[in-house]
């Protein structure tokens, strides 16, 4: 075996101390070059991201959109997560997509509570960056809607049998947009002004209706003439029902009191009248 020579000993002993960093040359009599590995260098993510501010009325459906968190990272993905919020239960965030949503609807109450806050975290890696999250509760009561309610004195309407509908006196005039009237071959009652003669899936025209009365409003479901009546509009007379305009946007109280058979083509109704001082609800 030979024996170490005093260079290529020391050269040994280097390259076992500092394997991970250095390089070692091969051995032979001359002087070997020395390389310096280097480790690459980490970038660390960037993340940028903005406070979110958000307005909702009181008693929302659970899962109602408020806002998404806008955020962006210069690499790799995001996740959003709660880290604490003014009343708790009342939000959720979606970890995937920063959307944030009503998590409990009873909290949204405005005679309770006016404002909630949040804050929520914004995570790529073992980088994070805070946002804060306020969302304002509107009083449903002051927001004001212009539907108009006609709650006028009464009035009777009737389209003789055998009548032309061509005739105004045949005619019901409620505004420029709808009058009423009903053909003598059988059929359902049409809005003259667009129609030239009832359509059954569709007529009256620019009208939508609901059995009930006028009070219950907000409860009303408003449908085609012929889907309110169930498809027998005979069955409707001594009814209370509720008529909506739908262009002009005004609601009237409607109960029929006849409707002939026998393609006569007649019909009447009580109906309510504009007043000077109509409702806006």
């Amino acid at each position: 075996m030979k024996h170490l020579n005093a260079k290529n000993g020391l050269k040994y002993l280097l390259c076992m101390q500092f394997m991970f960093f250095i390089g070692c040359g091969g051995g032979g009599g001359g002087d070997d070059d020395i390389q310096i590995i280097t480790t690459p260098e980490v970038v660390v993510p960037v993340i940028t991201a903005a406070n979110l501010s958000s307005t909702i009325n009181e008693n929302p459906d659970v899962g109602a959109a408020i806002g998404t968190v806008q955020a962006s990272a210069s690499s790799g993905s995001l996740q959003y997560s709660l880290v604490s919020q003014s009343v708790n239960g009342a939000l959720s965030v979606n970890a995937s997509t920063g959307a944030v949503t009503v998590a409990d609807a009873s909290l949204f109450d405005f005679e309770t509570i006016q404002v909630v806050t949040a804050v929520i975290r914004v995570t790529v890696g073992s980088i994070t960056e805070d946002v804060n999250v306020t969302v304002s509760i509107t009083d449903v009561d002051e927001v004001e809607a212009v539907y108009t309610i006609w709650e006028g004195a009464s009035m009777t309407f009737t389209k003789d049998d055998g009548g032309d509908p061509t005739n105004s006196s045949q005619q019901d005039h409620l505004t420029d947009n709808v009058k009423i009237t009903r053909g003598n071959s059988g059929g359902q009652i049409y809005n003259i002004v667009s129609e030239a003669a009832a359509v059954k899936e569709t007529s009256p025209a620019d009208t939508e209706w609901a059995i009930g009365t006028i009070d219950q409003i907000d409860e009303l479901t408003f449908e085609t003439f012929r889907a309110a009546t169930n498809g027998t509009p005979k069955n409707v007379v001594g009814q209370d029902m509720v008529l909506h305009l739908v262009t002009d946007d005004i609601y009237i109280s409607i109960r029929f009191t006849s409707w002939s058979t026998g393609k006569a083509g007649g019909f009447a109704y009580v109906r309510s009248t504009e007043n000077v001082d109509s409702s806006k609800k």
